[in-house]
């Protein structure tokens, strides 16, 4: 449960690195905004499949060890 917790820690670190470093090189609006729900995407999705882990769903997913 706390490898869960700190990945979940992570995933949102490096996803809220990406989004900084997005704003910081300003691509034009449309890019940077299909970017950056590329990324919200993709780290809400990891996240699920952690928890969904945590709970014993089977999601395909490699399973983390404690």
């Amino acid at each position: 449960m706390i490898s869960a917790l700190i990945w979940v820690v992570i995933i949102c670190a490096v996803a809220a690195l990406a989004i900084w470093a997005l704003r910081e090189l300003a691509p034009p609006e449309p890019l940077g905004r299909v970017a950056r729900v590329v990324i919200i995407g993709i780290a809400i999705l990891l996240i699920i499949g952690i928890v969904a882990g945590v709970f014993g769903v089977n999601t395909g997913m490699p399973t983390l060890r404690a």
